[in-house]
């Protein structure tokens, strides 16, 4: 398919958070890596067989995986804008942008499922879950990836299971992601040392780009940090015992600040409102960390005129490849930030403080 608007095609999708009415545990992402036995790892590759693999791997999947009208997008087709909307679409930790040729993108029309073919292993499985049903999620998972595997055979190994790039990626090839906005600990203090004492040697836990130390728009990353010697379903067990955990707690500190008096978080929220909807011009990090100060309080009651889906679809839609996938015409870059102020205006026009 050649001289698609990738960003665009998405665009005309479904969200993976515009239905989720959970203010707290936003998303799953639930990801597999396969290769191909009959072929070299993708960095031992030429174009040509690389190009091959590409063909190869969709089609089997647009023709038996059960998909929702997919459609494959190659990636010498595509701009580096649009591998960036991909990557804050699918809330991928990797980067696309190295992708020239011989690499390929596959979605379908839910938006919630992508392929990356050749980016780090012949095949990356990924699918959004939004419902806090990973379970479900992984057998939607499974049967897409065991369809393919039936047809061209996977390169596994008895002592070290599913085979990768990354020996450390081996065994299952299986991670899972979880997405936690964890305002109300993050406001009274208490954030850091909650994280502390959920730190264990199975998980990683990182902001939204991969910083244990850098936290934007207080959402922490859980992600389990083996593949090998350790089952899908411990795996999946990990990662909803630890975001569970958060979970909790963050109910709890939300619980606490409905039931105080905090007149320094009540003015941190109304600040927040002011800067997104008196600002003429803000930058996406202070916008992140904003609007998930506008969500506590929308959350807590301070705040009316707003949902949660809608608030977590702004939450992306500000960010910088969704932002100039939904503008029309060329946009400067210096004009980026204007544009991104009238959108979040936009967005909050029937904004109201109750405090």
């Amino acid at each position: 398919m050649s001289n698609n608007d990738l960003a665009g095609e998405i665009a005309k999708l479904g969200t993976p958070w515009n239905e989720n009415e959970n203010p707290i545990w936003i998303a799953t992402s639930l990801s597999l890596q396969r290769n191909i036995e009959k072929f070299k790892f993708p960095g031992k590759m030429g174009l040509d067989r690389r190009q091959q693999v590409v063909a190869l791997a969709s089609g089997e999947l647009i023709e038996k995986s059960g998909l929702d009208k997919p459609i494959l997008f190659k990636s010498e087709e595509i701009s580096p804008l649009d591998k960036e909307y991909l990557m804050e679409h699918f809330l991928s930790m990797q980067s696309f942008l190295h992708a020239h040729g011989g690499e390929g993108f596959l979605i379908d029309s839910t938006g919630l499922f992508l392929t990356t073919f050749n980016i780090d292993s012949h095949v990356h499985f990924t699918l959004i879950d939004t419902q806090n049903e990973l379970e479900k999620a992984w057998n939607r998972l499974i049967k897409i990836e065991v369809s393919l595997g039936d047809a061209l055979g996977y390169a596994f190994s008895p002592k070290f299971g599913f085979l990768t790039p990354d020996p450390h990626q081996c065994g299952t090839a299986f991670t899972a992601t979880a997405f936690l906005q964890l305002s109300a600990l993050a406001q009274i203090g208490e954030l850091e040392a909650t994280i502390k004492k959920l730190q264990d040697e199975q998980l990683v836990i990182t902001g939204i780009q991969g910083s244990p130390t850098e936290i934007i728009g207080d959402i922490i990353v859980l992600q389990n940090n083996y593949t090998l010697g350790i089952t899908e379903e411990n795996i999946l067990s990990s990662i909803r015992s630890a975001a569970t955990k958060l979970q909790v707690q963050e109910n709890a500190a939300r619980l606490r600040l409905r039931e105080q008096e905090k007149p320094e978080i009540k003015d941190h929220v109304s600040r927040a409102v002011g800067v997104l909807i008196h600002s003429y011009q803000v930058e996406t990090i202070e916008a992140l960390n904003a609007i998930s100060l506008v969500k506590l309080g929308a959350d807590l009651g301070w705040i009316k005129g707003i949902t949660t889906p809608e608030l977590n679809q702004l939450f992306f839609s500000c960010r910088r490849a969704h932002l100039l996938g939904h503008l029309s015409g060329a946009v400067n870059p210096e004009e980026l930030p204007h544009k991104r102020a009238e959108h979040i205006h936009k967005a909050l026009q029937q904004v109201t403080l109750t405090i």
